[in-house]
């Protein structure tokens, strides 16, 4: 292996470090270029871009050199032209991968105030009087609980609507129907007679 393969790999090898430590420490390396005409058509210069260019370079350079068995000035040629070839690339493609990303669109951030008009079922009855109980909600797709209130008491397993959010993990209530009356033997009865 030549000396300008070792060097064509070195390049390669420091792009591979540079890429990792970004990825590591998210803040290193992100700029801008102050010319306005680059600025204007919204083109950022990253780190990721810079080391899939210097990591196409060095690598595609030392494997053409390695190929072509060339030595001296000719295979820094021959690893320069290889590895413009290999870098421009992959450098677009980086660009165009950090971009996608950095676009990519995201569901918006959960807010207290979207809980207003979610149904839920109470967990953990609500006494009279203004006392605390719990409801289960789906939130932001995923079934939580949250203290609650309601004007009455409510027993386990009414199904409710939430009609306030006093704070990030409270909620007020009302029943979604109102209440049945308990079926008791009499009840019962009532009811076979009267169909």
């Amino acid at each position: 292996m030549s000396a300008v393969t070792l060097a064509f790999l070195g390049l390669g090898g420091l792009s591979l470090l540079s890429l990792s430590l970004s990825l590591r420490f998210h803040r290193i390396g992100h700029f801008r270029f102050p010319r306005r005409r680059l600025r204007a058509r919204g083109s950022a210069y990253s780190l990721p871009i810079t080391s899939g260019f210097i990591g196409g370079f060095g690598f595609g350079g030392a494997a053409a050199v390695e190929l072509a068995h060339r030595t001296g000035p000719s295979a820094v040629l021959v690893g320069c032209l290889a590895g413009l070839v290999a870098g421009v690339p992959l450098a677009w493609g980086a660009g165009r991968l950090v971009a996608a990303v950095a676009d990519m669109p995201t569901d918006a951030t959960p807010e207290s105030a979207g809980l207003i008009g979610a149904m839920g079922v109470v967990v953990s009855e609500i006494p009279p009087g203004g006392g605390l109980g719990q409801v289960r909600l789906s939130y932001a797709g995923q079934p939580m609980k949250f203290n609650a209130r309601a004007d009455g008491p409510l027993a386990l397993g009414v199904r409710v609507l939430v009609i306030g959010v006093p704070t990030p993990s409270s909620v007020l209530v009302t029943p979604l129907q109102p209440p049945l009356p308990p079926l008791g033997p009499a009840a019962v009865l009532d009811h076979e007679e009267g169909s």
